[in-house]
């Protein structure tokens, strides 16, 4: 539609060319009223998406008026008028944030032109897709995401989270999320004796981004799932306004590359005390070894094989330990020395009566400026 509508501008000016002459055109008159100013538009009917923005209205005009420029009259605020150059009435168009269609009637007025000109808009509801998102560079640990809203003028939040936060919070409404986020760093501005405006321009790392934007995230959890969002919001003062619903992506990291490593394990006990066996099988590295009770998501019945989502699961519960002691003050190596095992060892556990337990060994490595993660897969052992 939009190359339809630039031939017809290239006709329209070619009336102009042929009815008045370039001169008048160009410079202008006097007003004559004998000769009232004629305008004629390419479309009196605009047809615009729910995502809006900048949409031209194409017009010629016999008899100009030295000075003059065409105005528009509209009620509706979400039409206003961008810049008006000798060919084009450049609207603007704000997005429709609803579920329903809109309508507005506008006017184009010119001085001393006889009628003014109707043109009408029919905007479409929002659209879904305000927000695309690009996941590059993806590795068990880390990603990078372009956000690519719709709207490039549109001030926006572009961040990534978590799954497990709607698990165990239990929002399922990203409007409750919305308010449950701006609630926390509102007491965060409130604690640095700021605003929730000025806490937004200035938290590092950038969180609020006009136009196209990259991110890069760092020290994900491998085998996990994230979501990467994105909503329109403005802000005044402690006060915020989503423009744009919540969009999202899902983001699931996968497993690092496996080495293979099989462990050999035994076990004697000794009333409820066990005592348990490993071989590394050549294994020099550091290994983790689990015991999980009958009562834990981590029990395998017997007979039955470690699923993928128990071994994402064994995965992610490992390096969430490592997160939390490297946040406490540990460095990798004092949790590597304190948690895990070299070489084959003899480990004694004190157990409950009265339930059934597993010894859960994989082995564990880690990346220079990365926490320590499962790098084989789980063997195990009835206790």
């Amino acid at each position: 539609m939009r190359s339809l509508r630039n031939v017809y501008a290239l006709i329209l000016m070619l009336f102009v060319v042929l009815g008045v002459g370039c001169e008048k055109e160009s410079v202008g008159n006097e007003y004559d009223p004998n000769n009232p100013p004629v305008m004629v538009l390419d479309t009196y009917q605009l047809n615009i998406d729910g995502g809006g923005g900048d949409i031209p209205l194409f017009y010629a005009l016999q008899n100009p008026i030295s000075g003059a420029s065409p105005e528009i009259v509209c009620s509706e605020t979400w039409i206003s008028l961008k810049e008006v150059t000798a060919t084009q009435i450049l609207l603007r168009i704000e997005p429709n944030d609803k579920d329903v269609e809109r309508f507005a009637s506008l006017l184009v007025k010119y001085p001393y032109m006889e009628k003014s000109l109707r043109v009408n808009v029919l905007q479409d509801k929002r659209i879904l897709n305000m927000f695309r998102f690009e996941v590059t560079n993806l590795d068990y640990n880390s990603c990078t995401v372009k956000y690519m809203p719709t709207d490039k003028g549109m001030q926006y939040m572009a961040n990534i989270i978590d799954a497990e936060y709607f698990k165990q919070s239990g929002i399922n409404d990203m409007n409750l999320f919305i308010d449950a986020e701006m609630s926390n760093y509102r007491s965060i501005a409130e604690r640095n004796h700021m605003t929730l405006e000025e806490l937004m321009g200035r938290v590092t790392p950038q969180l609020i981004y006009r136009g196209d934007a990259v991110r890069s995230f760092e020290n994900m959890k491998h085998g996990s799932k994230y979501v990467a969002y994105s909503y329109g919001v403005t802000f005044n003062g402690n006060d915020y306004t989503v423009t744009v619903p919540m969009h999202q992506t899902i983001i699931d990291t996968p497993m690092p590359d496996m080495y293979n490593v099989s462990f050999g394990i035994s076990s004697q006990m000794s009333g409820t005390m066990a005592s348990i066996s490993i071989d590394t099988k050549g294994w020099a590295g550091y290994y983790n070894v689990m015991i999980a009770a009958d009562d834990t998501v981590y029990y395998i019945e017997p007979g039955d094989n470690a699923t993928d989502s128990f071994v994402r699961s064994l995965a992610s519960k490992f390096y969430d330990q490592a997160q939390k002691a490297v946040a406490s003050g540990y460095t990798v190596e004092q949790f590597l020395n304190s948690t895990c095992h070299k070489g084959n060892q003899q480990i004694r556990v004190p157990l409950e009566s009265g339930k059934r337990y597993m010894a859960i060994v994989f082995a564990v490595d880690v990346e220079a400026g990365s926490l320590p993660v499962m790098r084989s897969m789980p063997v195990f052992a009835y206790l």
